[in-house]
């Protein structure tokens, strides 16, 4: 489904201001909604809970034009044992007026119950806030999510021979499994850490092993099985400059994928704390070109118009989020729509970012491969650029080493492309910034205003052609 702009009526004013979500307003606000939390959120089993803090960490404004979802952290305390941890918490809005509180009648109702495993359970799962109209999710219970909780309590017990095949058979024996939370999409997905003890029963010696599980609300998961199987066994079979992360099996009753740990060290990582970025940046240049140039069995495309709607959503976002910036960023998503052109589709990415490439000796490894289709290949290169320049996830890293490093790996990519893929990169880039712009401020970062308007800027110096 292709992402929508923001109704012109929406970026009126600028947000938190929606005519159709006037609790917006103190929905956004921190501050307001610890108190709103702290008086609506009930504990289970008696418990005193208190909530210390209330962090926004993802806002889907308006998505499917007609509801708000809004991600929290809170941080909770328990007074009788002094434990302390982050708690997950969802309000819902809707346009539609009553629609929340149907909602919320219609699961309270629900036969039976959701079954939440004790170890997670704090508060109840489901909760409506009449002054804000709105619906309240406890993580893990998620409406449109349910295998969540049930990967959660354990249902995933098949794992554990495939976790210690290697090792003598008959003689490990599994002695405790923990599941941790590592990303969570509300009704989209969730990324967990799954780690398990084994002891030798001749020796008693302990082993560990780690795998990631992705929980997914369809089957998209076992698309990515497929793909990553298949890129699994061909880059098995010779040499190249790029791996992707191992899957170890799907589980279709659950929509859950099990991945390998990847090997090595993020390049988020490398470029945070120093090493030799630049030798590491070429090596993720010339796997980018080589994923960019190989033989991937895709049947997905994602056109010129795709994209275009991708980066009008993020720039109505932007325009919504910082009013100040409007002028530049239409200019800007103008300049896009009047120079890209359709090229011949190439395998890409399409969610290529520091995070989501590892090094490990010479070897670069990819992983988060959901996202993976036929598109113009450039985006792959300007989507990494743009994290880099914007510096998503790299706080600490100067602005003109980040800008370096950017030109590292341009440098060296365009080495191992096709000449003729080179003159749209700088337009594709300006778009991916804003696409970026629009990412600060969903997921809410602290001093996303200054963030984005670096980003947009950062755009306008790209759109003039400072990368040549």
């Amino acid at each position: 489904m292709r992402k929508q702009a923001l109704p012109a009526a929406v970026c009126l004013d600028g947000f938190p201001r929606d005519p159709d979500f006037p609790q917006l307003e103190t929905a956004s606000d921190p501050r307001l909604m610890l108190q709103v939390f702290r008086r609506h959120l009930k504990a289970v089993s008696g418990k005193a809970y208190r909530i210390e803090e209330c962090i926004p960490f993802r806002f889907r404004c308006r998505q499917s034009t007609s509801r708000c979802v809004l991600q929290y952290t809170l941080r909770v305390a328990d007074s009788s044992s002094g434990r302390r941890w982050d708690q997950w918490v969802t309000g819902l809005l809707y346009a539609a007026a009553g629609e929340a509180e149907r909602l919320w009648r219609e699961l309270r109702a629900a036969d039976p119950p959701p079954e939440i495993p004790e170890q997670w359970l704090a508060f109840e799962p489901v909760g409506f806030i009449p002054d804000l109209q709105m619906l309240v999710q406890v993580f893990p219970y998620d409406r449109k999510l349910g295998n969540l909780r049930l990967v959660l309590g354990g249902a995933l017990r098949q794992l554990e021979p495939l976790l210690l095949a290697g090792l003598e058979p008959g003689r490990w024996r599994a002695e405790q499994w923990t599941i941790e939370p590592m990303r969570y999409r509300t009704e989209l997905g969730a990324a967990l850490r799954y780690t398990l003890r084994a002891r030798d029963r001749l020796t008693g010696k302990d082993e560990t092993r780690r795998c990631y599980l992705k929980v997914y609300r369809n089957e998209r998961g076992a698309q990515t099985f497929h793909l990553l199987r298949a890129l699994t066994d061909k880059a098995g079979a010779g040499e190249s400059p790029y791996r992707v992360v191992r899957p170890i099996v799907y589980v279709p009753e659950l929509r859950t994928l099990a991945l390998e740990e990847a090997q090595g060290t993020a390049l988020q990582q490398m470029l945070l704390h120093g090493g030799d970025w630049r030798a590491a940046l070429r090596a993720v240049a010339r796997a980018v070109a080589a994923f960019n140039q190989a033989d991937v069995p895709l049947t997905e495309h994602h056109c010129l118009a795709d994209q275009l709607a991708d980066v009008n959503r993020a720039a109505s976002l932007v325009r919504w989020a910082c009013p100040e910036l409007r002028a530049q960023v239409k200019a800007l998503t103008a300049a896009i729509e009047a120079g890209l052109t359709d090229v011949p589709p190439a395998p890409i990415h399409r969610d290529l970012k520091t995070d989501h490439i590892f090094l490990s000796g010479d070897q670069v490894i990819f992983i988060d491969l959901d996202s993976v289709v036929f598109g113009d290949p450039v985006r792959d290169p300007a989507h990494l650029v743009a994290h880099i320049t914007a510096r998503v996830g790299l706080d600490a890293l100067p602005a003109d080493e980040a800008r370096r490093a950017a030109k590292v790996f341009v440098d060296e990519y365009f080495a191992h492309v096709p000449p003729a893929w080179r003159p749209q990169f700088e337009l594709h880039c300006v778009g991916a910034l804003i696409e970026v712009a629009g990412g600060i401020f969903k997921r809410q970062e602290p001093r996303w205003p200054e963030k984005v308007a670096a980003a947009v800027a950062a755009a306008h110096r790209t759109a003039a052609g400072t990368l040549r």
